[in-house]
């Protein structure tokens, strides 16, 4: 219940910190967002695409974790990864508030949980990391920390990426258990942002297909 109790409090945190305190809407962040998808940087500081590009990645990272452990849960973890997505942390933040730490299956795979445990997605995302670290090696770290200030859209975004590097650990931590993988990857996953986990999902071996329990 205490677990229950800190997750839960977490998200109604979030949401208050997302409602009264962070900046105001810029009135170009749907068109800087468009540009940024389509790779059309002409105007934008590299750190704040190499950010845009890591939320994306960070999500998908994080998406992939809550599948795995949706295996072991009696209801579906799909609608919890799929709008972690687009709502970040505040949906993890809810799943982990009812999860429960289940060892062995208990119901048929979704087919969302079997592409989060291809060892490609995680060598994917740590090539597509890489590449954004690389792009933003040019950028001013100062207009960043002023649109951390300033934008609500980069704020939400570093917001996030802080909370999703905390988290990371902790469902790297619960799927280890059932994998009886060392401990040493908790601290992997928490000194080396988005490379860990992708390293861990990349060396993860794959669970026997064992019959789920009802």
């Amino acid at each position: 219940m205490r677990q229950r109790a800190i997750y839960l409090g977490a998200l109604v945190a979030l949401n208050a910190h997302s409602v009264f305190t962070m900046p105001g809407w810029q009135p170009d962040t749907w068109s800087r967002i468009s540009r940024m998808v389509v790779r059309d940087l002409i105007g934008i500081e590299p750190w704040t695409y190499t950010v845009f590009v890591m939320f994306g990645m960070w999500s998908l990272l994080i998406a992939a974790l809550v599948l795995l452990d949706g295996w072991y849960q009696r209801w579906p973890a799909w609608p919890f990864a799929l709008s972690t997505l687009v709502l970040g942390p505040s949906m993890v933040f809810l799943y982990q508030a009812f999860r429960r730490p289940n060892l062995e299956p208990r119901r048929r795979r979704h087919r969302l949980e079997n592409i989060a445990r291809s060892r490609l997605l995680g060598i994917s995302i740590a090539a597509i990391t890489l590449a954004a670290l690389w792009e933003g090696r040019s950028g001013d770290p100062g207009t960043l920390w002023v649109q951390f200030r300033t934008d609500y859209f980069t704020h939400a975004m570093l917001v996030d990426e802080a909370l999703f590097m905390i988290l990371t650990p902790i469902l790297v931590g619960q799927d280890r258990d059932r994998c009886k993988r060392g401990l040493a990857w908790i601290w992997v996953t928490l000194c080396l942002p988005i490379l860990g986990a992708c390293i861990y999902l990349a060396t993860r071996k794959a669970e026997p297909d064992r019959p789920a329990r009802t």
